[in-house]
């Protein structure tokens, strides 16, 4: 990350836009865990981990250990 924040990748994307956004999705998701069953809950993580390794190329199967009931 820049130390100003503002430095753009070659998408355009400021560190500072990432961020926020990675903000905005956890506040999401911690409001979808109070109102859904874990089930539900469990499947809609697994559906952004794989639409974010989509984007990004990190398998995040492969980072998080799937015995690890810490990490979702």
């Amino acid at each position: 990350m820049s130390a100003s924040g503002q430095d753009a990748g070659e998408d355009g994307v400021t560190d500072d836009e990432v961020v926020a956004a990675a903000e905005a999705l956890g506040q999401e998701l911690a409001a979808a865990k109070e109102s859904s069953s874990e089930s539900a809950f469990t499947t809609m993580v697994m559906q952004c981990n794989e639409a974010i390794g989509d984007q990004t190329g990190i398998d995040y199967g492969s980072v998080c250990g799937a015995s690890d009931d810490d990490c979702c």
